[in-house]
């Protein structure tokens, strides 16, 4: 029981920039319940975004309302998934070599290509999020949603670690796989689990996250010869745009 706690906490400092002041044991056992909540912590990212659309979609105009959305997300996460998300733009508008394009993960200085890239997803996350509000009436179900991406987008992360290769054996990609087997994968599967049951399109939106999740670790090894944080973190990044683009078109269908 105090590893599955001090697994919880240590998912939460490592994904997200809750302050949670916890001393914690790290031990194989701790580290393997850290990743069992991955989910988890994306569910509390969640959780804080729901709340803040139900407190202030009805007060504030829509476009502030997404723009909060979006500025709250990025703050809890302190710009962890965005730092491998530039990186992984910057190595791959190089169209250099694989070994340069592993350099120029490594160089901490920012490109024009990752600029323009974070530029891009932001903006497209924030008008997909006011298009999500405008769209939905009175917000039916759309809390749900923004409860479930985040959730979706760590569970994913999970599974580039157990079915893609790192690229090196060091860093954080190659830490964290050492740590995952099988069964964590399906323990952590259980934080999306309840959600199936809760609406009929929430189902399909977990198959096509398990597409995306695919095609970007082949496209990251195919780049890369491999996998590693940054790829991860981008992945992450990735994925949340995409569920938010697949709730709009299932919305727009009149499939929610």
């Amino acid at each position: 029981m105090k590893n599955l706690f001090y697994g919880a906490v240590l998912a939460l400092q490592f994904l997200t920039r809750i302050p949670l002041p916890v001393q914690c044991e790290v031990n194989d056992h701790s580290l393997k319940w850290a990743l069992r909540f991955y989910p988890f912590a994306g569910g509390t990212i969640g959780v804080v975004l729901s709340v803040f659309f139900l407190l202030f979609s009805d007060i504030f105009p829509l476009y502030i309302v997404a723009l909060g959305i979006l500025s709250l997300w990025l703050f809890l996460t302190g710009g962890l998934h965005v730092d491998g998300f530039m990186d992984v733009a910057d190595a791959v508008g190089s169209n250099g070599n694989v070994e340069k394009k592993h350099e120029i993960m490594k160089d901490s200085r920012v490109g024009s290509f990752a600029v323009i890239a974070l530029f891009f997803l932001l903006a497209w996350k924030c008008i997909v999020l006011f298009e999500l509000l405008r769209i939905v009436e009175e917000g039916l179900w759309l809390w749900l949603y923004l409860l479930l991406i985040p959730i979706l987008a760590r569970f994913q992360a999970l599974m580039q670690l157990y079915f893609f290769q790192p690229f090196q054996k060091k860093g954080m990609a190659y830490f964290w796989k050492s740590k995952l087997d099988k069964k964590d994968l399906w323990i952590s599967f259980g934080w999306i689990f309840p959600f199936l049951w809760m609406e009929q399109t929430v189902l399909l939106i977990v198959l096509l996250q398990f597409v995306f999740s695919w095609l970007f670790g082949k496209w990251a090894t195919k780049q890369f010869q491999g996998i590693n944080g940054d790829t991860v973190g981008a992945s992450i990044e990735g994925a949340e745009l995409w569920n938010l683009f697949v709730v709009y078109v299932l919305f727009l269908l009149g499939m929610e």
